[in-house]
């Protein structure tokens, strides 16, 4: 049987008809192909997570800036919605405010008291002062700190000025002195810290009247600074 095998026997087969030549028939060995298809695909799975990243880098760098742009937008607007409540809060407080009239021994002058806010004066006709205290709510007789002081006495305008200069002046002081004008009277203005223990930024306006002075002030400036001018703003002397 074994020599009727071709396989066997090489020389029976008919001339031409030998085992074909793998190499010509351009047969590659086993997983070559397959190793190709995975490194493509390797290769493209990597560009697109490179390009992922990078995607995802921008996307959360764009976010930090949009981010950014929303918190100062909101910062600002936080900051005007303040100012505008304080404004509208202190022009309510002096629409409606209360007129105070003094009697003519005192000058017949005129102020308003914000409204809401509680007013108290002591007269003293035999040396002819006033005193006046005025704070939201009501008042703390017992307290040296008001929203609003008004104080009329006789006194020397110059020399009153000059004590409040002399302090404005002192190594340390924090007072700043102007010029300021009350119903059409020129003074002097201070704003700062008169008493070191209280360490509040207070407010004096000396105004000179005949022979007297009118002292206006509130104890806490940042608090009760617009108030004080709008009440200035709305007082009535006579010269």
């Amino acid at each position: 049987m074994e020599a009727q095998n071709p396989l066997n026997n090489p020389e029976s087969l008919a001339p031409g008809t030998g085992l074909p030549d793998p190499k010509a028939m351009n047969i590659q060995k086993p997983g070559k192909k397959k190793k190709g298809l995975i490194l493509a695909i390797g290769l493209g799975a990597g560009v697109v997570l490179l390009l992922l990243v990078a995607l995802i880098v921008v996307s959360a760098n764009s976010s930090k800036v949009k981010q950014a742009d929303l918190d100062a937008q909101y910062q600002k607007g936080l900051a005007q919605g303040k100012a505008d409540q304080t404004v509208v809060s202190n022009n309510e407080l002096l629409a409606q405010a209360y007129i105070y009239k003094s009697p003519a021994e005192f000058g017949s002058f005129e102020l308003p008291i914000p409204k809401l806010w509680s007013w108290s004066i002591t007269p003293k006709p035999a040396d002819g002062t006033i005193t006046g205290i005025s704070d939201p709510n009501y008042i703390d007789q017992s307290s040296d700190l008001h929203g609003f002081t008004l104080e009329l006495k006789r006194a020397d305008y110059d020399k009153i000025v000059k004590d409040y200069d002399d302090k404005s002046k002192k190594i340390g002081s924090d007072i700043k002195a102007t010029d300021f004008t009350v119903s059409g009277i020129k003074g002097r203005k201070y704003v700062g810290t008169f008493d070191s223990k209280i360490k509040l930024k207070a407010e004096v306006i000396v105004i000179p009247l005949r022979e007297k002075i009118m002292i206006f002030g509130t104890s806490d400036s940042a608090k009760y600074g617009a108030i004080l001018e709008g009440i200035l703003a709305g007082t009535k002397l006579v010269p």
